[in-house]
């Protein structure tokens, strides 16, 4: 008969016990270690005169609730600021020619007033009886072709340095002047949104996109860049001409195919020139990536405004942004710093 050989039976029974242990421990590790991967909520809906989509997921707040915080954000930045909507900042301010403001006021304005300084006044708050003459003011308004008399009347009020700030006291000094600050409000709302958010749950991961005013909450699943896609603007709105890829910061594209009519064949569009009142057609569209919302709005006005008039592309990013432009030829012009998040990171 054979007998067993016990030295060996022990030997092994406590390898088998030693690889149970560890892969107990290791699941028990794994259990309690791994974070699973975030659930985005998605959220849209109508602010700020356009459509906006805020995906959002919260590590210490309800995705929904940080949604919602977003849109009340927006909605509070578009009452105070919107210049079509009665006993807002704006509004008092065209009407009543002079105000005391507040501290976020002043900013603001004093904000707009610095891009169009740095821009020559290719980007100009004071553009707001230009833009109601084109209809441009409020989506249900007609669009039409102003008589070369009115925009002439309209350009006599056209500069901000129309504008007068003494310490909390704004003052409109043409009675033609009237401001019109949806060339910077809207990236501004994106950043205060994504603050607000941010503020509260500092994990949280997202975008916030307002009609192509686009703002990081963080990146997708906490590591990976969002893929953002630059429209193809002689296409529908899915119609992709490059991907770009974003962990951080913000992307905008103003483009000629946001707010527009055509007559006789010809496009006219919101992006007016506050130097000859028509709309700038060098650029079909130009997109800024930069560090906030509020700089890559103005700043993606300004440059489709300023066109074949802007010298020396490269140099712009010593301000802190990257551009991409598609000009009337279909001609890519680009930044060379641009070309990061065109690739995967």
């Amino acid at each position: 008969m054979l007998k067993r050989n016990t030295n060996n039976f022990l030997k092994y029974k406590g390898i088998l016990y030693i690889i149970i242990l560890i892969i107990s421990i290791s699941l028990i590790l794994f259990f309690v270690f791994h974070k699973p991967l975030p659930k985005y909520y998605s959220k849209k809906d109508f602010a700020m005169g356009t459509w906006v989509n805020v995906v959002v997921s919260g590590e210490k707040i309800d995705s929904e609730k940080l949604a919602d915080i977003a849109f009340d954000e927006m909605s509070r930045i578009e009452k105070k600021f919107s210049k079509t909507i009665e006993n807002s900042v704006i509004s008092k301010l065209n009407k009543e020619r002079s105000i005391i403001a507040d501290k976020e006021t002043l900013f603001l304005i004093k904000a707009a007033i610095n891009y169009a300084d740095l821009t020559g006044s290719a980007f100009d708050p004071t553009v707001g009886e230009l833009i109601k003459i084109w209809g441009f003011d409020d989506i249900n308004n007609e669009k039409r072709i102003p008589t070369q008399d009115e925009i002439k009347t309209a350009l006599e009020g056209v500069s901000y340095k129309f504008i007068k700030i003494e310490g909390d006291k704004i003052s409109l000094l043409n009675d033609k002047t009237k401001i019109d600050l949806g060339g910077i409000a809207k990236g501004y709302a994106v950043d205060m949104a994504v603050q607000k958010i941010k503020e509260l749950d500092p994990n949280a991961t997202g975008f916030i996109d307002a009609g192509g005013d686009i703002g990081i909450i963080g990146p997708k699943f906490g590591k990976f860049p969002w893929v953002i896609g630059i429209r193809d603007p002689d296409k529908g709105p899915y119609d992709i001409k490059e991907q770009i890829y974003l962990k951080e910061g913000a992307i905008v594209t103003s483009g000629n195919y946001e707010r527009f009519f055509v007559k006789d064949g010809v496009k006219y569009h919101h992006l007016l020139d506050p130097k000859t009142g028509y709309p700038a057609n060098y650029f079909k569209s130009v997109t800024i990536i930069s560090d906030n919302a509020m700089k890559a709005d103005a700043m993606s006005t300004a440059i489709f405004i300023l066109g074949d008039k802007l010298i020396g592309l490269d140099s712009m990013t010593k301000y802190g942004i990257q551009i991409y432009g598609i000009n009337s030829e279909n001609k890519v012009i680009k930044t060379t710093g641009f070309e990061y998040y065109l690739k995967e990171h």
